[in-house]
């Protein structure tokens, strides 16, 4: 694992060693995770880490979306607030009941490159929910996590303004393939929330998978779903069959999907004309 000082006051963890990437806000009196993969004692060495360095303990842990790879370390944090928005945290209680189960966690262990990972997992749900937008102040320091949708309909960002840096979550793949084919992703509603992102003061954006950027990476992506949106659009007015769509559209230039997720692409591109033809 290797810790990313961002700036003075921003850690984040973008190596995949954690799987989704994780990050840290150190603020006058306290310090924000975000997220806490699914690496669990990783995740506990690099709050360790942060608290040690900064001599400041951990009290809130933000959420930006329901997926295991950025929710199964929660229980690192089970002494901290855990805040997510209302739409994230009722997927997390769904995915607890039908996906999470003890037999299903064997078999991720099964496939993980380091089993011990998951070793004690215990599934950790918020105790805090937001509808929209929550807002977190200490001192003169503001931290908003916000609810856009997009990859999923409860996928939220996390914002410094004070430290210009904001989390993306998996709404922003740098450099690969985003997965765009869950039940609630939205096309339209993903470029609406990248367009927000690039029309705030940011100058790091650290993304749910990938290197930390500055905004290229999502002119470019953004550049690439309106593409696809409008394509796809353009096709369905003139009566086009949903395979040759689909077909038009695997033609857009962007980043591949990431080795051994090559089947992101064409799922991706099916449900965002799911959700484009209805």
């Amino acid at each position: 694992m290797s810790i990313e000082k961002i700036k003075d006051n921003v850690y984040a963890v973008t190596d995949g060693s954690t799987r989704g990437n994780v990050a840290a806000y150190v603020l006058p009196n306290q310090v924000i995770f975000v997220d806490s993969g699914m690496h669990i004692p990783m995740i506990k060495r690099f709050r360790e880490h942060i608290e040690q360095e900064t001599g400041k303990k951990a009290s809130t842990l933000f959420i930006t979306h329901a997926h295991g790879d950025h929710v199964f370390g929660n229980q690192v944090f089970e002494d901290c607030e855990i805040i997510t928005s209302e739409l994230t945290h009722e997927a997390m209680v769904e995915s607890k009941e039908k996906n999470w189960t003890p037999k299903a966690i064997e078999e991720w262990k099964k496939n993980a490159e380091d089993p011990a990972g998951l070793d004690g997992l215990k599934i950790v749900l918020a105790n805090k929910t937001f509808a929209d937008e929550y807002e977190l102040i200490d001192g003169d320091v503001k931290v908003i996590i916000k609810r856009t949708g997009g990859h999923t309909e409860g996928s939220s960002y996390v914002y410094c303004p004070n430290y210009g840096t904001m989390f993306a979550g998996d709404n922003l793949f740098n450099h690969s393939f985003p997965w765009g084919g869950t039940p609630t992703s939205n096309p339209v509603k993903w470029a609406k929330a990248i367009q927000e992102y690039l029309d705030l003061e940011v100058e790091h954006y650290i993304p749910g998978h990938g290197s930390t950027s500055d905004k290229e990476p999502l002119e470019k992506f953004l550049d690439y779903l309106n593409k696809v949106i409008s394509l796809m659009n353009d096709l369905i007015a003139e009566g086009e069959t949903e395979e040759e769509i689909v077909k038009q559209a695997d033609k857009v230039d962007y980043y591949p999907p990431r080795e051994g997720r090559e089947q992101w692409k064409a799922l991706s591109l099916k449900k965002w004309y799911e959700v484009l033809s209805a």
